[in-house]
């Protein structure tokens, strides 16, 4: 069976109790990733260096640490952790994250059984209390699903994705594109007619509050929605007409109240 590096990106913004919790979850998968990779976005809090320090001493499961010496952002540290790696597949975990116990192990199957470039899953949003989740986020698992719903949403749940990394680095691995740098890759991924599937499943329990819902807003968020969609427009993989309405279809979220901003992405922006 092929190995798994599960990759774990880390900055001074994030929770170190969250990130304890994220790192756990991998620990205690039924099929366990052989390495650990965690990259270091830049210097991080005392409260996260011990949380990593901590878990190397302690884990069972080799973990192999680097840092950046600033802060590049999400896409470039995601390349990062994916040149470090040093197994055959990748699996993505967020560091606010929990995956289910048996998230790596129903994804190996599934990309054994498919052959697949990237298997990805369904999450479950919770804002406090992981057992009080208020939404599940489905996605299509079949590849001309997928397909279909890419031009308009990301059909892939990032935290979920357990991909081939040659099938990563040969689309160009992850990139600097804001907030969206998954999103874009996918889009890379299926313009090189790279096979992407998902189980309908949940494999990943997700923060999703009003927190996150007020990241999503704002016109940082619109200039990087262009950008993208002007992205998608040359590399192909939406006609400039599609791009344009996409443009004004997802960023009408943007501009509203973070709380009504939820609503929309719950009622609207999931499958």
């Amino acid at each position: 069976m092929p190995g798994v590096s599960a990759l774990v990106c880390t900055y001074a913004g994030d929770d170190a109790d969250y990130l304890a919790e994220a790192l756990q979850s991998l620990r205690a998968q039924t099929r366990p990733p052989d390495e650990i990779v965690i990259v270091e976005d830049g210097p991080v809090t005392p409260a996260i260096a011990e949380t990593i320090e901590h878990f190397q001493r302690t884990s069972e499961i080799p973990v192999n640490r680097t840092a950046h010496d600033e802060n590049r952002g999400h896409g470039a540290a995601r390349a990062t952790a994916v040149s470090t790696a040093t197994h055959e597949l990748i699996a993505i975990q967020d560091a606010d994250d929990i995956s289910v116990p048996e998230r790596i192990e129903r994804s190996l199957l599934k990309l054994t059984e498919t052959g697949a470039d990237l298997v990805g899953g369904y999450i479950e949003e919770f804002e406090s209390d992981i057992g009080e989740p208020h939404a599940v986020r489905t996605v299509p698992c079949e590849q001309h699903a997928i397909e279909q719903m890419a031009p308009l949403r990301n059909p892939i749940n990032h935290t979920t994705v357990l991909a081939r990394r040659d099938a990563i680095l040969a689309a160009g691995s992850y990139r600097a594109v804001g907030q969206m740098e998954d999103y874009e890759l996918w889009a890379r991924m299926l313009t090189r007619n790279d096979t992407l599937v998902n189980v309908p499943v949940v494999l990943a329990k997700v923060r999703a509050g009003e927190a996150m819902y007020h990241r999503r807003g704002g016109l940082e968020h619109m200039k990087e929605e262009a950008r993208l969609q002007r992205h998608f427009a040359e590399i192909g993989f939406v006609s400039r007409p599609r791009a344009a309405v996409n443009f004004v279809v997802r960023s009408v979220p943007k501009l509203v109240p973070s709380r009504l901003r939820g609503w929309l992405y719950r009622t609207f922006f999931r499958e």
